[in-house]
């Protein structure tokens, strides 16, 4: 049974420092927290919200009942109201609010999703800001108070552990662009008309942190993964990431790029398949990239093409019936004791398989097969920098692992089209494979 509509919904603070209330899942912004404006404003609403049958029109603007507003304050008390909100100072906490709301929008959680990963960081890192300087005017944030910020990073990180010890220190390079993003936050604060853009330009002064003249550990070159040690796990992993992985291996794609293939992406009516990923990291530029799936990518993909053109080829859902199908064949415990099949599943788990894998499970997946296997660690990215070196190593050349690994600006790919989609096919045939 459907939760009943609340009679009177209740008004709240917001960290931007304005009171808010919401009908009808929208959330309306009243004015500063406890003023005559926003109690005003409240009361306004509330009566059309209830007078609406528990309803807002849909068409309703905030600026229809102003008027109604104003004659309630009167002409000296909304002057005054005026006067005070010109003379508030915006606090970095203010530029923080307004960040957040601009990160929900750029940042979207999609594709089955519980959250964005880059939105979650931007978030964490307006909650670090705001944990030191919320309640600091804006006009006093400047490079002194930015250096701060980052000499607390250097010391502590973003968090700490439960019991209070420090994680692992952040890489001079991290800790660098941690920097750029507030600086961001201000550069979006100023198109918010909140702050004057000579801000922006006052903190981009602080020099940033250079190697050798910081405690800040350098972050380590990622390197190829020895070709040997990428066979060696593959035979500890389900059919469908070993799969993916042979893709990757011969195609030098991204993890990203492998987890959202579809059949529906990938053109077989030539004699090279060319697969066209729907979402790839240049991909915000307009850039389009292609992937050549000949040879083993092509071995490893036809499997996973006879199903519905916009479902996704490799499917969690199916990894985890092979598994099961995989412990019955091995049971040991005759069928007339034990458990049956499938007796011992949850009801209603909390947790259900998801639509496709993404970076961060298909990487797990491919450690666990690692420890099992007992070779060194490594992770999926590694291979990229495998099939880079060995078709440079095989062809002698840059031009061919750019267009294979889609190294190239969005005005050169439209230019060299066809000239790097051949290179690519060039590079694809004498990619590394499983």
């Amino acid at each position: 049974m459907p939760r009943p509509k609340s009679k009177m919904p209740a008004r709240r603070f917001h960290v931007s420092g304005q009171s808010i209330v919401t009908f009808n899942s929208r959330t309306y912004y009243l004015g500063p927290h406890d003023s005559p404006e926003s109690l005003a404003r409240y009361a306004v609403l509330l009566a059309k919200y209830q007078a609406g049958g528990l309803k807002i029109p849909e068409d309703f603007s905030m600026s229809d009942i102003e008027p109604q507003i104003q004659a309630m304050l009167g002409d000296s008390e909304a002057g005054l109201i005026q006067e005070q909100q010109e003379n508030a100072p915006v606090l970095v906490s203010h530029v923080t609010a307004l960040y957040r709301e601009h990160l929900k929008a750029k940042y979207p959680t999609k594709d089955g999703e519980e959250k964005n990963k880059e939105r979650y960081r931007c978030e964490k890192i307006a909650d670090k800001l705001d944990s030191m300087f919320a309640d600091i005017p804006v006009e006093q944030f400047g490079p002194v108070k930015l250096r701060e910020f980052r000499d607390e990073l250097v010391a502590n990180g973003m968090s700490r552990n439960k019991d209070g010890s420090r994680k692992k220190p952040l890489a001079r390079k991290y800790i660098n662009r941690i920097v750029n993003n507030v600086i961001g936050m201000f550069s979006h604060a100023v198109s918010g008309e909140l702050v004057d853009v000579t801000k922006v330009q006052q903190l981009k002064t602080l020099d940033t942190l250079r190697n050798g003249q910081t405690t800040a550990p350098e972050t380590e070159k990622v390197k190829p993964v020895p070709i040997e040690h990428v066979r060696a796990t593959a035979v500890h992993l389900s059919p469908i990431i070993k799969a993916m992985l042979r893709i990757q291996v011969a195609t030098g794609a991204r993890p990203g790029e492998i987890c959202v293939m579809r059949p529906c992406d990938i053109d077989r009516n030539g004699e090279t398949w060319i697969y066209v990923p729907s979402k790839h990291k240049t991909g915000w530029r307009g850039k389009e990239k292609v992937i050549p799936i000949i040879g083993d990518a092509r071995d490893a993909v036809t499997d996973y093409l006879n199903r519905d053109p916009e479902a996704f080829c490799f499917s969690p859902k199916e990894a985890m019936e092979w598994r099961r199908s995989v412990g019955t064949a091995n049971r040991t415990t005759p069928l007339s004791y034990g458990n049956r099949k499938g007796t011992n599943r949850k009801k209603d788990p909390k947790r259900l398989p998801r639509e496709r894998y993404d970076s961060a499970s298909y990487r797990q997946a491919i450690q666990r097969a690692q420890k099992t296997a007992g070779v060194p660690h490594w992770h999926p990215y590694q291979c990229r920098h495998l099939s880079a070196s060995t078709i440079r190593a095989a062809l002698g050349g840059l031009e061919c692992v750019q267009a294979l690994l889609g190294h190239s600006t969005a005005a050169m790919s439209a230019h060299y089209a066809q000239e790097s989609l051949e290179a690519a096919v060039r590079a694809a045939k004498v990619a590394p494979k499983l």
